[in-house]
């Protein structure tokens, strides 16, 4: 039994018990349909179950807090709320974000579904049965809904007719939903490759291009509040100090759940490069113009593997980063050690991405079916990777917009930090009414109390300094972060130790 299940069986269990419900996401009839069908499950039991995690989640993080700690009550039970909340929101999504991460893995597919469904239909007879062969093709896929369409063709050859089972089906992707219902309509003799102008992961990520700031704004006022918080509560005694580390795992908690749901991309485009990296945009566009080459040569009708030799040969001075990978694997082909389609097996292991091995395992599909209808079928992957690397552009240059408050909360965070806490010694016996001259000031500097609690507030706050600064230079994709968190760091024992010269000097 899956974790999947066990969550099902779970959420089941509450199905006739009359229990408050908590809603923490509104779903649409989609959704709704999606549980029941796909999972067996209703809705209402899975926001039952979640009243029920956040109660325990509370009562147990309270009793931890009252028992020991000694802050204020107030401040435990917002603590405990928030934490509550937290948990039983992760616990209410589980099924939402299942079906979402099926549905965006789907919709990445659908490009090449749709090209690799019309190259069949150009090399079947009239009086080939279309929509089995669709059937086939789904089947043979490795994309969530591939179990679904295995289900349908063993159902098939037990006497049902295909057109009723594809009629009946409902998956996690909408596109895809509606992809077979336009099929059926034209009795699969339509190429529908007019479809490939915008999908649903295109029209979310432009959606995200237009909330991107607002977004990183968010996890700006976090990163830098939080450390300047822990700040003023430690310097006005309003915090205990077992309760201040515990706080440390909720802010890295935090700032990666805010940076996870609002900032990160997926990823999921296929003409997408992950992290923004120069060097892996450089690969993937020589990768493409590889591609290109093979494609052109394809179309002049000679053999898929004399046309890899050739673009080969005629890029090797433009590949520069791919061309010691390319060498290797045409070596190969030459000497036939190993056929094309091993070639193309090496090559999607080698390059180590999702986002090539999909392209690679369909041309080796269309290949396999069609060599010379497959030129056509490469350029519109090509044509679709160019339409998602402007995307990523737009991207780029407003995350470039953002680059200067980056590095400039990076280094304004430990300044502020540094200077509050420098004062947290004195201000401790200022409160106390202690005369900060001789022996007292002596008795600061050696007290084993006093030192280690400085210690352990030192840390924290140098913790949640570097937690902040990774997560704004992640924003950025930024790869030298160890050495620009240290020199966060470096900036924030300087700050200190001449905030606490001065107020010494000073007292």
């Amino acid at each position: 039994m899956t974790s999947t299940d066990k969550y099902i069986q779970f959420c089941k269990h509450f199905h006739k018990f009359k229990i408050p419900k908590l809603k923490l996401k509104i779903l649409d009839k989609r959704y709704q349909d999606l549980y029941r069908k796909l999972y067996d499950v209703d809705h209402n039991d899975v926001n039952k179950a979640s009243f029920l995690v956040f109660t325990s989640s509370f009562f147990f993080s309270l009793t931890f807090s009252l028992i020991f700690t000694s802050i204020n009550l107030l401040l435990v039970l917002l603590y405990s709320t928030i934490l509550s909340l937290i948990i039983s929101y992760k616990f209410n999504l589980i099924l939402y974000n299942d079906i979402l991460k099926k549905e965006n893995l789907t919709n990445s597919m659908l490009y090449l579904i749709k090209i690799d469904f019309s190259l069949i239909q150009k090399t079947l007879n009239e009086n080939s049965d279309k929509c089995l062969s669709f059937i086939e093709l789904i089947k043979e896929y490795r994309i969530p809904i591939s179990g679904h369409f295995k289900t349908i063709f063993n159902r098939i050859h037990e006497g049902m007719t295909p057109e009723q089972e594809l009629n009946q089906i409902v998956t996690h992707s909408d596109d895809f939903d509606n992809y077979i219902k336009n099929l059926s309509i034209n009795k699969f003799n339509s190429d529908s490759l007019g479809d490939l102008d915008e999908n649903t992961l295109e029209k979310q990520f432009k959606i995200y291009l237009k909330q991107v700031q607002s977004k990183i704004s968010i996890l700006f006022f976090l990163g830098l509040f939080f450390p300047i918080g822990l700040c003023f509560l430690i310097l006005f005694n309003q915090i205990d100090l077992v309760f201040l580390i515990f706080l440390i795992p909720i802010f890295l908690i935090s700032l990666n759940l805010i940076f996870r749901k609002f900032i990160r991309n997926q990823g999921y485009l296929i003409g997408l490069v992950k992290n923004f990296s120069k060097l892996e945009r450089k690969k993937f566009l020589e990768f493409i113009l590889f591609l290109r080459s093979f494609a052109y040569n394809l179309n002049n009708n000679i053999s898929p593997e004399k046309a890899l030799i050739t673009s080969y040969n005629q890029n090797k001075n433009l590949i520069v980063l791919l061309e010691k990978l390319l060498k290797k694997q045409i070596s190969y082909l030459l000497n036939l050690s190993y056929s094309l389609s091993d070639v193309l097996n090496n090559l999607k292991r080698e390059l180590k991405s999702l986002q090539y091995a999909i392209i690679l395992e369909a041309i080796k599909k269309f290949i396999s079916k069609n060599s010379h209808f497959t030129s056509t079928k490469i350029l519109k992957i090509i044509k679709v990777a160019y339409k998602h690397q402007k995307l990523q552009r737009k991207l780029e240059i407003i995350l470039k917009g953002e680059k200067f408050k980056i590095y400039f909360f990076i280094t304004l965070l430990p300044i502020i930090t540094g200077v509050i806490s420098g004062i947290f010694p004195i201000f401790t016996l200022i409160i106390e009414n202690l005369d900060l001259t001789g022996y007292d000031f002596f008795f600061l500097i050696i007290n084993p109390i006093n030192l280690s609690s400085s210690v352990i507030i030192i840390l924290v706050l140098l913790s949640s300094i570097s937690i902040a600064s990774y997560y704004f230079l992640k924003v950025l994709s930024i790869n030298r972060k160890f050495l620009i968190i240290s020199g966060s760091i470096i900036i924030f024992l300087l700050t200190f130790l001449l905030s606490f010269i001065n107020i010494s000097t000073l007292v």
